[in-house]
């Protein structure tokens, strides 16, 4: 029928002005069949000044009108000016009253269907507010009161729109309206088919061995559960399964309505575990429903697994609905859900992130990690943490390894599935990252700030003494206990804390997405049959105490056939649609407050170097280099440091730490002011295992293999760490590690191959080991006493200067210095024989010293005319020159200072010279003087090698190399043997 302005205008005026109630009903019947069914229709209506005669006929106190105007202003509702509209003309009031009084389900459910659509308005909404403290109590009598499905799925719809509002939940709180709607959950989804297990009569015979008649597959099974702790990684997970998940809950079958409120419920836990609920509720809640009608939703093929799972995640923040996921199976099912395979609906990143917030919650718990790690989803998470190219998804997975770092089972599947490369990996990430909280967390640390987040099991102070055995590894092994690195442990009592706290909240239903995930056969994995048993029977027991809902049935009955139905042509559900429809929410960290990815990185890999038996990958190159660029960011007082000294200590990677070049990295920890002690304190740890009888026979090996970088290797580590003089001679001569290391700073043999390493092992042997240095020489601090006058090329040496000395070459080239004769005299008596005996040298007061130069005659005859203390002068030759003077003239105090300068001011320029001229001169002190000073210098690598190199070339480097040999050779005999 095409209605016009005119008709429609001409019925609205027949409901003004008729008192007749049969024609009123009539009326409205005909308009809500007719015209208030379609979009156009309520435009029309509208327009035509229909919702003003609505609103004042809500108000009639008969029912079948007040039926069919709630029907009318129900339709009128899906559009957003007839809502504006009607609350403008205060339509709620009498709304709310009819929710209260009329306890006609069928008006009841038009004036939710009502309601809800003018909740649904994000303008109308807004006037709703002021009502909430009515409206929840109403509505949840309604849904305890009522045995009618559909007036119950309105009511829920109500409260679906509303209860994204934090104020209308605590007054639906209040109303006890979270109890009501899980206790028709729990109605709804009770499965009457489950099977009733028969109760085993338990048989002695039972405890022992293969019982009589009994397949061997059976027991096989039997025995496969009692050896997984000796081989876990070997039997198929499938076979480890001793009970089936519990099936007390169903989604109803061939009963559209049913399932219906089901969804409808559903979608409110979604807005109601978004928010705080509290204690009181929980407490009744946890007493007398379940949280396993939620897990059904969870499937495979289930159109609702993303909400039920959302609805799991959120509730894990809640502390108060960890023992209810517990006992709800929601750990069997979210890992069934991360390893299904080829599923219809492949997981989507919310349902991956809900998931893993589910097992990270619910890992805290011992049980709880049993089930995991017998179902398969401990590989699986370790799989997902090797392939996801997500940090923060990663960061949020290693949040769950952590709970698993004192079950050893657990941390030995981990291993073997390659936990240790992907923590050095993240490690190396980490370290090397530009993320803005990466680079915060290194600050923080840098600056001696490091804040750990996690709680108790991993905090500082919780750590408790936890000595690592180590039995004796020789006879002339040190205790570990020397080393600064403690052993310490964590308390192996887990916290909730530390798991990942869902940040992912609802602010409004129909703006989210959920996301599809896991599977529905979940069986229960708990580690013993008995405490299945337990949670089977308190399951039942919960069960028979709730109130009982036998009249299932009545409650899905349809509206009473004594009232007129009118059906609602405009559909409702469209909603769930809605919530599905938006794109997935970016994964994102949701574990913030449960402390920082480093420190689960730091925490494991300490745990895995305290386990018994140690992974390969501990010792490989890129852990250990991984660890010590660690150290070297963040100092040595962390467990970074701790995991690398339990390394160290191990007889098995000690080859490799040598092959590696291990020692020579943690050598350059001693040349760091900060970290110098804790370098030692590493190099020490290995001392105690080379000085031990593995060590030596390890050392001694590689000294003697074929491969010659593995001798070099050995050389320069026998260098660093053997500290025994006796055992240190050995290795030098008999294992020839010197000549091998001398080679490679001399010889050029190796390309500059471990040049600088060897640079640096000769310095740390002779200054740690052998104590070779230099004299120390007492350097005058003031300069009150040191004459600051410049020597000058143009002034006098002196005021009269009655004989020269002539210097240079010959000729033209001749360079005279002038001096004082007596001056001269005085200072030395061999000067006084040459100037005034019969045999004196020269005429006419002149002396030749062709051999020296002008600078160096210079300083000598400065130092004799100055009456302070001599001039600190840097020019070495003329220093050396000045010092041969002051030796063939005879000046003691002058050669014995100038010796002190010559060795204050030695350095790899002139030490050469140093050396050439000792051993020309035969000067034992300054020879003695130069070799150490070769041996032991704290100098650049590149510096010490050129030093080495430049002395080869010398007209005396026989001589020089054999006193190197000899230096070395002689102090390790001195205090050896």
């Amino acid at each position: 029928m095409f209605w016009s302005t005119e008709q429609v205008e001409g019925m609205l005026n027949v409901l003004k002005t008729s008192t007749d109630r049969t024609v009123i009903y009539k009326c409205l019947v005909k308009l809500r069949t007719d015209l208030v069914k379609d979009k156009t229709g309520i435009e029309l209506f509208r327009t035509s000044g229909g919702i003003p005669v609505m609103v004042r006929l809500i108000t009639k106190l008969n029912e079948k009108i007040m039926e069919v105007v709630l029907s009318i202003l129900g339709n009128c509702c899906t559009d957003e000016l007839s809502c504006i509209e009607a609350v403008d003309l205060k339509v709620i009031s009498p709304l709310v009253t009819i929710l209260k009084t009329i306890p006609n389900p069928v008006i009841q459910c038009r004036a939710c269907r009502m309601l809800g659509n003018l909740a649904k308005s994000k303008k109308a909404a807004q006037y709703l507010q002021v009502h909430y403290a009515a409206i929840a109590p109403a509505i949840c009598h309604i849904i305890e009161s009522t045995s009618a499905v559909q007036t119950r799925i309105m009511a829920f719809r109500v409260c679906r729109f509303l209860l994204a509002s934090s104020q209308f939940l605590k007054h639906f709180l209040m109303a006890n309206g979270f109890m009501q709607l899980m206790r028709i959950f729990v109605a709804v989804m009770k499965n009457d088919e489950v099977p009733k297990e028969p109760i085993p009569d338990i048989e002695v015979s039972t405890l022992i061995g293969l019982k009589r008649n009994q397949h061997r597959e059976k027991y096989f099974e039997e025995v496969a559960r009692n050896l997984e702790g000796v081989r876990s990684d070997i039997f198929d997970y499938q076979m480890l399964k001793n009970t089936k998940r519990n099936y007390d809950y169903a989604v109803p079958k061939d009963n559209e309505s049913a399932v219906e409120l089901a969804h409808e419920i559903l979608k409110c836990l979604v807005l109601i575990s978004a928010q705080q609920i509290g204690m009181k509720a929980w407490e009744s809640i946890s007493r007398n429903t379940s949280l396993a009608t939620i897990v059904c939703f969870v499937k495979e093929d289930g159109d609702q697994r993303a909400a039920a799972l959302k609805i799991l995640s959120n509730f894990c923040k809640d502390p108060c609905a960890f023992y209810m996921l517990s006992t709800a199976d929601a750990i069997v099912a979210a890992c069934e859900m991360l390893m299904a395979v080829n599923m219809a609906k492949p997981l989507t990143e919310s349902e991956v992130r809900h998931c893993i917030n589910i097992i990270s919650t619910l890992s805290t718990d011992a049980c709880s990690r049993s089930k995991i790690r017998r179902c398969g989803a401990l590989r699986k998470l370790v799989a997902l943490i090797r392939d996801s190219n997500s940090q923060s998804e990663r960061s949020s997975l290693f949040h769950i390894l952590i709970n698993f770092q004192y079950d050893n089972l657990s941390m030995e599947l981990m291993l073997y599935e390659g936990l240790v490369p992907m923590l050095v990996r993240e490690l190396n990430d980490y370290l090397t990252s530009d993320d803005d909280h990466h680079k915060r967390r290194r600050e923080e640390r840098l600056q001696g700030g490091k804040k750990r987040k996690l709680t108790d099991p991993t905090s500082p102070e919780m750590l408790s003494k936890f000595s690592k055995t180590h039995d004796t590894l020789g006879s002339d092994f040190d205790s570990p206990s020397s080393s600064p690195r403690s052993y310490r442990t964590t308390s192996p009592c887990s916290s909730r804390s530390m798991s990942p706290i869902c940040k992912d909240l609802l602010t409004n239903d129909d703006d989210d997405n959920y996301s599809p995930a896991c599977s529905d056969d979940d069986d229960d994995d708990d580690d013993t049959t008995n405490s299945t048993s337990n949670v089977d029977t308190k399951d039942r027991r919960i069960a028979a105490n709730r109130a009982q809902a036998s009249n299932v049935l009545d409650i899905l009955k349809l509206i009473d056939e004594g009232s007129e139905p009118i059906e609602d042509t405009l559909s409702d559900k469209e909603d769930f649609e809605e919530l599905s429809s938006d794109v997935p929410p970016k994964l994102g960290p949701f574990r913030n407050e449960a402390g920082d990815t480093i420190d689960i990185i730091e925490n494991l890999i300490y745990r895995i170097t305290l386990m018994v038996n140690k992974r390969v990958e501990l010792g490989k190159p890129e852990t250990l280099d991984t660890l010590i660029r660690a150290i070297n960011l963040f100092g040595a007082n962390n467990n970074f440091a701790n995991a690398l000294t339990n390394i160290l200590l191990e007889s098995q990677f000690f080859a490799q730490i040598i092959k590696h070049g291990v020692v020579h990295q943690l050598y350059q920890l001693t040349k760091v002011e900060e970290m110098r002690k804790d370098g030692f304190a590493f190099l020490e740890t290995l001392t105690n295992v080379g000085e031990s009888n593995y060590g030596k026979e390890e050392l001694v090996r590689l000294l003697r293999c074929d491969d010659i970088n593995a001798q070099q290797r050995a050389a320069i580590s026998v260098a660093h760490i053997i500290r025994s003089h006796r055992l240190l001679y050995q290795f030098l001569y008999d294992g020839n590690a010197l000549t091998l290391l001398f080679d490679l700073l001399l010889r050029k043999k190796s390309e500059d191959r471990y040049a600088d390493e060897a640079a640096d092992a000769v310095t740390a042997m002779s200054r740690y080991t052998l104590g070779i240095g230099l004299p120390e020489i007492d350097v005058e601090e003031s300069s009150n006493a040191i004459c600051s006058q410049q020597i000058s090329d143009s002034t006098p040496m002196h005021e009269q200067c009655d004989m020269r000395f002539l210097v240079g070459g010959e000729g033209d080239n001749i360079l005279k210095i002038g001096f004082n004769k007596q001056l001269l005299c005085d200072s030395s008596e061999v000067f006084n024989k040459m100037l005034n005996s019969d045999f004196r040298e020269g005429h006419d007061g002149e002396i030749q010293l062709q051999e020296y130069s002008a600078s160096g005659l210079r300083y000598f005859l400065h130092l004799i005319g100055c009456h302070k203390r001599h001039l600190a002068e840097t020019n070495y030759p003329a220093l050396l020159q000045a010092f041969e003077m002051s030796r063939v003239y005879i000046i003691p105090e002058m050669e014995s200072a100038l010796q002190e300068r010559l060795i204050q001011f030695l350095d790899a320029k002139n030490c050469l010279r140093l050396l050439e001229w000792a051993l020309k001169n035969y000067h034992s002190e300054l020879t003695e003087t130069a070799i150490c000073y070769y041996l032991s210098s704290a100098l650049p690598a590149q510096e010490k090698q050129l030093l080495f190199r430049t002395a080869e070339d010398s007209v005396y480097a026989s001589e020089w190399f054999q006193l190197l040999n000899e230096a070395v050779f002689e102090r390790c005999r001195s205090t050896g043997y």
